[in-house]
């Protein structure tokens, strides 16, 4: 999956997952770098709750396992602080009911 991202914008995808079930993960920013969260919310979370994976500032590529904590939605937060648009582009393979782009 690939997001082309303007300037200051951002943008999320998210994977559903079962508890324990963990996928490989790597993430592009097509030689240039963005800030990124990766979070992961379970089913039925209250509006206010976070639970973090890892961030980074200025990171222009990610890679690993993402374990899910909990059933629920985890994944990744991009924003592109450049003056030039980014595309990320997201590889993920493992167990995982779904993918899908939420911001």
């Amino acid at each position: 999956m690939s997001i082309t991202l303007k300037p200051n914008q951002g943008a999320e995808i998210k994977l559903e997952m079962k508890k324990g079930a963990k996928v490989n993960y790597l993430w592009t920013a097509n030689g240039s770098a963005v800030n990124y969260d990766t979070h992961g919310d379970p089913y039925g979370a209250p509006r206010d709750f976070y639970h973090g994976y890892g961030k980074g500032r200025a990171t222009p590529v990610d890679s690993g396992v993402l374990e899910a904590t909990f059933a629920g939605k985890h994944g990744w937060f991009w924003r592109n602080l450049t003056n030039k648009p980014v595309t990320v582009t997201q590889r993920t393979q493992g167990d995982y009911i779904s993918i899908k782009r939420v911001i």
